[in-house]
């Protein structure tokens, strides 16, 4: 069962359910912050920067893509077949917070190691930038 706490009711409602549980079983609870999923506009964002990059570099967004998750993003070991697999995690199971913070270091590297500026909506030349890009998301 998943709760979403807002309230003091719903600490309430929670508390009211825990206490309800049947004893002799084990149970597992989690309490973390809520957080949104990356939002849309931070896709798009993303999306647009592999097209600069793409074209400042001369390799493929996809393939950006796949560099930068390898760089940036956290990583799991399983084992299939005998073998140790890496297993990158996914954007799209990033929250609005690691997203703006993945977004971040891609931001850094392209300036400090391709010397590219990437731009936010908020910056001077957003317009002419995004009209650039656009046709890529």
């Amino acid at each position: 069962m998943k709760f979403k706490i807002r309230t003091d009711k719903d600490k309430s409602i929670v508390a009211d359910y825990i206490a309800s549980l049947p004893q002799g079983k084990v149970f597992t609870a989690e309490i973390k912050v809520h957080r949104e999923r990356r939002s849309i506009n931070q896709n798009s964002l993303y999306w647009l920067w592999l097209a600069c990059l793409q074209d400042e570099t001369g390799a493929y967004k996809d393939d950006l893509h796949e560099c930068f998750k390898a760089k940036f993003l956290p990583h799991t070991t399983k084992e299939v077949l005998g073998e140790d697999i890496r297993v990158v995690q996914s954007t799209s199971s990033l929250d609005s917070k690691e997203m703006t913070d993945y977004l971040e270091r891609i931001k850094i590297f392209a300036q400090t190691e391709l010397g590219c500026v990437l731009p936010l909506p908020e910056d001077l030349g957003w317009e002419q930038f995004y009209e650039q890009y656009k046709r890529y998301i």
